[in-house]
């Protein structure tokens, strides 16, 4: 069951690795697909088949695989078996897993990885359905066949470097992948999965291998569905990722009596869910960490039957589907009101926390829920200025964006009064400037001029003309200053000097 996954994986390194040298390749040329693959169906696939016996001789199919990947990318091998006394659970005991080497450190190791990780999971895992890969490991994160909408998810830390899947790509494959019986190798796509050898114990006949050709594959025009739903098995199944507010959908299996009445109850960790009792449930927000099966009831003539699928792994957070990058809005400068525009997040948070920045540091008392705007200071003049929005939804990863940095300029002010002389203009008289009311306040200082000329040390609010200054046109020029905001300079109409 898929809640096994997690011993499987850890016990996936617990022997020593097998090291074989690099082998050469066409690094990066994607391999051909079979040129008669005549038709564009997806394979089916159950899911989660975990080892359920220990024949570990390396499969067809796995050591095909292997030595596929070393071929076009790259690397080496380190082993496909692994003793039955090693270890729990491992799909390595079957023959079915491949460790294939390729080490992060290596720049050119990790584009090679990634270039064939690429190829094996486009199009919700195309690729990897016809070659019957059911979970790959690398580089501490996990992608399975069975949960292509979820992604890449990240794995616990299990400890070393070898454990986290950092020197190594683990892929393991049902039975139909590691008895090379899918359509990649047969050119059928698999419409009822084996579960075990072909060809032994009362399983089909195996299909032939086609040759290899080097025509484009027909199944690049193949749709996969980004939801998956297993085929009908002995056991039921679940379709659908275990992830907050996705639907799963139940898959009763081939062992109801056609024409039964079915019915379904869905667990969580074991306890039934109450009101959950339909073949489709969506995940609520409590779940998150509970492992999910559903109970399927068949009732015909000869009585009921009951049976519980396997467990999905635990249920994880859902991610906002819309997380939009917030807008400042208005003039950014000193003594501004910017607001910022939080955009249409979907599903709708419950809340909103806003946290504004300066060069990158939160500013004191410019956040939460309401600080919708924020004025900058004489301080942020020159700074980069950013807003940080962060939703939080139950259920949901708690998600932050950030706005693109825009520096602050420095403020201007609102009222730039031209200043006024009174008094009368007369040799030893007193002329008084009036600056106006300035907005916001500046402070103001003076230069009076006579013809244009500053007059030495007549920098006062006032000044008094002399008998020199007779004829002459006197004006004063005030400048207002303010911190962060731009200095202005103006100069009053001027009077012509007269004598006493």
């Amino acid at each position: 069951m898929r809640t096994r996954l997690a011993a499987v994986v850890a016990t996936a390194v617990a022997a020593a690795l097998l090291w074989s040298a690099p082998a050469p390749a066409a690094v990066g040329k994607t391999p051909p697909p079979p040129a008669s693959l005549a038709t564009n169906t997806i394979d089916a696939h159950l899911g989660y088949m975990p080892q359920t016996t220990c024949t570990p001789t390396a499969k067809p199919g796995t050591k095909a695989l292997l030595s596929l990947l070393i071929a076009t990318w790259g690397g080496g091998s380190s082993g496909i078996s692994r003793a039955c006394s090693v270890g729990a659970t491992s799909e390595h005991k079957e023959g079915r897993a491949l460790d294939w080497h390729m080490d992060m450190k290596s720049s050119s190791q990790r584009a090679r990885v990634d270039k064939a990780l690429a190829w094996l999971t486009a199009n919700n895992g195309e690729v990897a359905y016809r070659l019957g890969v059911m979970y790959i490991l690398w580089n501490q994160r996990i992608w399975s066949v069975y949960y292509p909408e979820l992604g890449w998810r990240k794995m616990a830390d299990r400890g070393s470097y070898t454990a986290n899947h950092k020197n190594h790509v683990h892929i393991s494959l049902s039975w139909d992948g590691a008895m090379k019986q899918t359509s990649w190798w047969t050119g059928v796509p698999v419409s009822s999965p084996l579960n075990s050898r072909c060809g032994t114990g009362g399983a089909r006949a195996c299909l032939p291998t086609i040759a290899r050709g080097t025509l484009a594959w027909p199944y690049q025009h193949t749709e996969v569905p980004a939801s998956f739903l297993p085929a009908p098995w002995t056991t039921p199944g679940i379709g659908g990722g275990p992830q907050v507010d996705r639907t799963l959908t139940a898959v009763p299996g081939t062992w109801v009596p056609e024409g039964a009445e079915v019915g379904y109850q869905w667990l969580a960790d074991g306890r039934p869910v109450p009101e959950a009792t339909a073949p489709t449930f969506v995940v609520t927000p409590d779940l998150v960490g509970a492992a999910i099966r559903v109970r399927v009831t068949a009732t015909s003539e000869a009585g009921s039957t009951t049976k519980i699928s396997d467990g999905t792994t635990e249920v994880v957070k859902a991610r906002f589907a819309q997380a939009p990058k917030p807008v400042l809005a208005g003039t950014v400068a000193t003594g501004r009101t910017v607001t910022v525009e939080t955009g249409a997040w979907a599903p709708v948070p419950d809340s909103l926390t806003i946290t504004w920045k300066r060069d990158g540091r939160t500013i004191s008392g410019a956040s939460g829920v309401d600080a919708t705007s924020y004025t900058p200071t004489a301080s942020d003049t020159g700074d980069r200025l950013t807003v940080t929005v962060t939703a939080r939804r139950a259920g949901y990863a708690t998600t932050s964006v950030t706005s693109a940095a825009t520096t602050v300029a420095r403020g201007t002010f609102d009222t730039t009064p031209v200043p006024t002389v009174s008094g009368e203009p007369v040799v030893g008289g007193q002329l008084t400037a009036d600056p106006g009311t300035w907005e916001p306040a500046a402070t103001i200082s003076y230069q009076w001029y006579a013809n244009a000329k500053k007059i030495s040390g007549a920098t006062r609010q006032s000044y008094r003309p002399t008998a020199g200054r007779v004829g002459a046109q006197v004006q004063v020029r005030v400048k207002a200053t303010r911190s962060g905001y731009t200095t202005v300079y103006l100069k009053s109409v001027a009077v012509v000097v007269t004598a006493a």
